[in-house]
């Protein structure tokens, strides 16, 4: 690695770093508590950590790296900068769109805003909210119960309408005092903390002392704004009796695509669920320490307890980041019993849901778009995958998986035990799997016709299959995905298809591909199990 040199001027300080290639485009985005160890440890293999892709080291040309002032403002600059050149080697959020928070800003008498900016000034930010519309009903809860004004930065001299609307305590005109207004902010700070019970128990003791006082004007109106409450809250599921308050980070996998599913628990309920897309592989640890350190980069607050569901390698930098940010200690926790065990359960139970939804709903949408990309007469409902399996010509097996409207067709599954033996070849026994596959054409042995054909190699492998093709006149169409790169090599065009690492087509193709490879090598494992046994 030429770069290495360089390393001698990198400091011993927390920032980010930025890999280039050969072309000088950011092949990958990281943090460090120390640029210098950190940039050091991609020399030995043996110490890199993350990530540990061993083609991303090859590809790295040239480096450059930003110090911060914290760890906690490397945090956010690595997000930001993630967002901005979605490096090819950095696991991310598909969605990464900026969300809004709730903002209180404390002026003498608070007021309430919605921003997407955060500010270092003297204002509570609550967020960010995925669901804007929630957002917008929580602000008007919080205008309409606790009449908190809504007119921003200087106090007007008269009363708005939402005064006569009964929206409104008019601090502007000396309606409400002091006091009595920065309770009921108090009131609303402590209803988006989704401290329920700590607010009800004050509001219940202000009704109290009110009827005590043989003011029931005013404990009707705290009973109202009980009421109100209660049927926001009605809605979230309770999760567990006791009132403790956690994050769930859960890591669902299928083949080479990934999901979070994400559980906010305040107060033993559930106040917030949603699945996030992941664009980017790698281990398990890795995948949830990238989701991690981008989600809670653009979060105001952290639970003491985040549980996940894989042991985290190497935390310590990480929990090091999150400590800064929100100066407090947490910890990660896999639970193993009891109800923190069965909220691990419901998150893979829902994790599956949306996989199924996000994944595979969208599956003829994709197909479509597989029809334009290629030029293709009609929706490829049937896509065939091969590839090939052996060591140095032995125990040499052919693969044949068949997707039909996006999804595996197990029962088309075919498998070829390849009789070129001894000659470590994959072109020849590719060729000797498709003539075998395509002099059964239309037969009850193959009861379908594919409409495109996905090989498992690049421009060698497609090359193979269209010389079949000429010699058995076959009126297919053939693709190929090379690995390293995810390259698409297609008949009919003279130059190779690079698509986004997020881009549907892309990702269907590699589950036809990776569910070839899936299938060649399991049976190759089987014949060579058989072979030790026999002899």
């Amino acid at each position: 690695m030429k770069w290495k040199d360089d390393l001698i001027k990198v400091p011993e300080k927390s920032g980010v770093y930025i890999f280039y290639n050969e072309q000088g485009e950011v092949i990958y985005v990281g943090k460090a508590t120390s640029l210098k160890d950190r940039l050091s440890s991609y020399i030995n293999l043996k110490n890199v950590v993350f990530p540990k892709d061993e083609i991303l080291r090859n590809n790295i040309k040239s480096f450059d790296y930003i110090m911060t002032s914290s760890p906690e403002e490397a945090l956010l600059l690595e997000s930001n900068l993630i967002k901005k050149y979605k490096p090819k080697f950095n696991i991310r959020l598909k969605d990464d769109k900026s969300y809004p928070y709730l903002k209180i800003v404390m002026d003498e008498y608070p007021y309430i805003q919605i921003t997407r900016k955060l500010k270092k000034d003297n204002s509570i930010y609550f967020g960010p909210f995925v669901d804007v519309k929630s957002l917008r009903r929580v602000v008007s809860l919080g205008r309409k119960l606790f009449k908190i004004r809504r007119c921003e930065k200087k106090l007007p001299d008269k009363k708005c309408i939402y005064y006569d609307l009964g929206e409104c305590s008019a601090p502007c005109i000396n309606n409400i005092s002091k006091e009595n207004y920065l309770k009921s902010v108090n009131d609303f700070i402590l209803l988006i903390k989704n401290s329920y019970k700590k607010l009800k128990d004050s509001l219940l003791k202000d009704m109290q002392k009110n009827v005590n006082n043989l003011n029931f004007e005013k404990a009707a109106i705290t009973r109202d704004i009980i009421r109100s409450i209660d049927k926001v809250f009605y809605n979230q599921r309770v999760i567990t009796t006791q009132n403790k308050s956690f994050d769930v980070v859960y890591l669902y996998k299928e083949k080479n695509l990934s999901l979070i599913e994400f559980m906010e628990i305040r107060g033993g309920r559930l106040v917030f669920e949603k699945p996030y897309e992941l664009v980017g592989e790698g281990s398990e640890s890795e995948i949830l320490i990238s989701f991690i350190s981008e989600f809670y980069s653009k979060k105001i607050d952290i639970p003491d307890t985040i549980f996940i569901n894989y042991k985290l390698e190497n935390d310590y930098e990480l929990l090091t980041f999150l400590k800064e940010k929100f100066k407090k200690n947490l910890k990660f926790k896999i639970p193993k019993s009891g109800f923190e065990k069965d909220i691990l359960k419901l998150a893979e139970e829902n994790a599956k849901e949306h996989f199924q939804k996000i994944y595979f709903s969208k599956d003829k949408e994709t197909l479509k778009e597989i029809k334009e990309l290629l030029n293709l007469q009609k929706v490829p409902e049937y896509i065939e995958g091969y590839d090939i399996s052996n060591i140095s010509g032995k125990y040499g097996v052919g693969s044949l998986v068949v997707f039909y409207n996006g999804k595996e067709k197990k029962d088309y599954y075919r498998k070829f035990k390849i009789n070129l033996t001894h000659k470590p070849d994959d072109y020849a026994m590719l060729k000797e799997v498709f003539i075998r596959r395509f002099l059964h054409k239309n037969d009850k042995e193959f009861p379908w016709e594919p409409d495109l054909i996905l090989i498992d190699g690049g421009r060698g492998q497609l090359n193979v299959a269209l010389k079949v093709k000429e010699e058995l006149n076959l009126p297919y169409k053939f693709i190929a995905l090379a690995k390293e790169f995810e390259t698409l090599f297609y008949e009919d065009f003279d130059k190779e298809i690079i698509l986004p690492k997020d881009s549907n087509v892309l990702q269907l193709f590699q589950r036809v591909r990776d569910e070839a490879h899936r299938f060649a090598k399991s049976y190759y494992k089987k014949l060579h199990k058989k072979d030790i046994i026999e002899h």
